[in-house]
């Protein structure tokens, strides 16, 4: 029964795609305004299957909300110690579509990198993002939801990276997880996992490098960059937790900097709400002002944020914590 709504899912969005084109390029010939907007911000969930009735809460919360113009989640859709099945795969696309507004994903760790260990199947990872492209990414450029809208999408295999503007403000995912960008070593590791590494590590300098030089053509207000991985900012140059993030993390450093107006990177995986500006620039060790990081609720932290986007605003973007009431322990 998943399978034959995954395969009624393609095909809408097949179709969906097609009867958007029209729209979305007559939109672009239009000057885009400075209005404020809002958007939704979740992250590594859902977890575990008995917490399925949390998501549940946080899907009527965010469909009931006329304000918000689209959901960011910031990958890992299950846990690290579970069977990374098509079964499972489908199931959680089954769960995002019930979003009523464009959804859009980034992957995390737990879905392909880590799914060589044995409670989680035993898989290969690069047979298993193979699947995960395939199943949440049928249709490069346009996004899930039941009403999905068009994006820019990288060139294959980087389809889930994904960019797009509105109200002169930039968007951007990126394919960056957890366990040391996939780096970390198993047992059935081979030469073509490294290729995969240095080949998205690539892919990911490039479209940072590109989504800024978009925003400063557009005279972008604002950049908000959504990955899964923490990079382990606070760190220092060269430690084993920077292992597969000195890249990225380096070009953050020159896109922000030359760039100079608000940017946000937004990510999950450390299952700890915060925001904070934590990079000091490599060279003069100072704290870059116009970075802030934004990590979301997840796991045991069933919750949501409300991004509020003001390009009028010297900050650009404001967050707000959206407690789902119902999802607190007391509450069960």
């Amino acid at each position: 029964m998943i399978k034959l709504k995954y395969l009624m899912t393609s095909m809408v969005m097949l179709l969906t795609f097609a009867s958007c084109v029209e729209a979305h390029q007559s939109l672009q010939k239009n000057a885009k305004g400075y209005g404020s907007f809002e958007f939704a911000l979740i992250g590594d969930v859902p977890y575990n299957s008995v917490d399925y009735w949390k998501l549940d809460n946080v899907i009527a919360e965010i469909n009931a909300d006329n304000q918000l113009k689209w959901i960011l989640h910031a990958g890992d859709i299950k846990n690290g110690s579970s069977l990374c099945s098509d079964e499972l795969f489908l199931d959680r696309l089954e769960r995002f579509q019930e979003f009523k507004k464009p959804f859009i994903l980034t992957p995390g760790d737990n879905e392909w990198t880590d799914c060589h260990r044995a409670n989680n199947g035993s898989y290969l990872p690069l047979e298993r993002l193979a699947k995960l492209r395939e199943i949440f990414y049928p249709v490069p450029g346009l996004t899930l939801g039941k009403k999905p809208m068009i994006v820019e999408a990288q060139d294959a295999p980087f389809v889930e990276n994904m960019r797009w503007m509105e109200q002169h403000v930039m968007f951007a995912t990126l394919h960056i997880v957890g366990s040391n960008n996939a780096l970390a070593p198993f047992a059935t590791r081979t030469s073509a996992d490294d290729t995969e590494v240095a080949n998205r590590i690539q892919a990911s300098v490039t479209w940072i490098e590109e989504t800024f030089a978009k925003a400063e053509a557009e005279n972008a207000r604002g950049v908000l960059l959504l990955f899964q991985a923490n990079p382990g900012f606070e760190l220092a140059k060269g430690s084993a937790g920077r292992k597969g993030f000195e890249e990225v993390l380096e070009a953050f450093e020159r896109a922000a900097v030359s760039y100079g107006k608000p940017v946000v990177l937004a990510h999950g995986d450390s299952h700890y709400f915060r925001i904070d500006k934590p990079l000091l620039g490599s060279k003069s060790r100072r704290r870059i002002e116009n970075i802030t990081r934004v990590e979301t609720f997840g796991a045991d932290d069933v919750h949501w944020l409300r991004v509020v986007v003001d390009p009028n605003s010297p900050e650009v973007f404001s967050v707000r914590q959206q407690i789902v009431k119902d999802n607190l322990e007391n509450h069960q």
